[in-house]
């Protein structure tokens, strides 16, 4: 049994039909079969329920097939291990981040980049359970976000800093005139609020189910920009992490003294396993930013004060 003979089973079973498979993998259909049937021979054991135009897996072939994608799997991270040995002249980093956060991305992003322009970075902003459904799927190296929904053992983590729930208004909105308010003062205003699934989101409607029910919910979108806009036209209010609040000449922040309104923000990555030198080096030089800055100084020092 070789690497490449399972490649071949793969694609014969994905297509289901060897001619098909074998202009994928860029061999004539009688090199496949021949390939396939030494493997059968091998294992002593028919892979495959031939047809006249299609292939059928059997009960061999089903037993196998998740273990002949481990092995190509394995394969390609082992070559990915060799290939950041080479001084990370090419690669990839990808990085998933809620819309809240990514921005504290900006900062790294420019010297990490300038340093290793061969290292292809993606990054996707989508709300946290997103995110972490990918991160399990190998889709993503880490995430940037305020936490799992659960405490997952799974994950390991570095925190990164403290922030609290506030409301956000236009400095002439009626509510501006408080410099602190319970969520239950909240009922009768307009709210434009982060989309379900968006962690602030869930933490109203987790923490707070009775007076979440009650709140005018009239907008819902995952951009905080737009959120913002929205509330300098004074007729929506919001509520957000204070740790992403814009210095705007047009807005107040109001402090939540509701109980239980605290978030971490953290960055996440699957425990165990290969690490890519790419994310330990755009890690180091991730944390050296956060803490050389000014704003996320205070809330990982200071702790955060009204």
């Amino acid at each position: 049994m070789d690497v490449r003979q399972l490649k071949y089973f793969i694609k014969a079973a994905e297509f289901q039909n060897f001619t098909k498979a074998s202009k994928a993998v860029c061999i004539a259909e009688s090199s496949l079969s021949v390939q396939i049937k030494q493997l059968e021979t091998e294992l002593g054991v028919e892979l495959f329920i031939r047809e006249k135009r299609r292939v059928e897996l059997s009960e061999a072939g089903k037993k196998l097939l998740p273990y002949a994608r481990l092995v190509i799997a394995n394969m390609r991270e082992a070559a990915t291990a060799v290939q950041d040995v080479n001084e990370m002249r090419i690669g990839s980093l990808r990085i998933g981040g809620i819309f809240s956060l990514c921005s504290l991305l900006t900062d790294t992003l420019v010297p990490f980049s300038i340093k290793y322009p061969g290292i292809h970075v993606k990054i996707v902003s989508k709300s946290a359970r997103r995110l972490f459904e990918m991160l399990h799927a190998n889709e993503l190296d880490f995430v940037l976000t305020f936490g799992a929904p659960i405490r997952d053992n799974r994950l390991d983590r570095i925190e990164l800093f403290d922030t609290q729930l506030t409301v956000i208004a236009h400095k002439d909105h009626p509510i501006a005139k408080y410099d602190q308010v319970p969520l239950e003062s909240l009922v009768g205003y307009p709210l434009a609020l982060p989309e379900r699934g968006m962690h602030v989101r869930d933490i109203l409607e987790e923490r707070f189910p009775e007076v979440a029910q009650t709140l005018d919910m009239q907008l819902e979108l995952n951009d905080v920009n737009i959120l913002h806009q929205l509330v300098c036209t004074k007729h929506w209010i919001s509520i957000m992490p204070q740790s992403i609040q814009k210095d705007h000449t047009k807005i107040k922040t109001i402090k939540l003294v509701s109980e239980n309104t605290g978030m971490t923000a953290a960055v996440y990555w699957r425990k165990g396993g290969y690490q890519k030198k790419t994310v330990e080096v755009f890690m180091k030089m991730f944390e050296e930013n956060l803490s050389n800055s000014p704003v996320l100084y205070k809330y990982r020092h200071l702790g955060f004060e009204w």
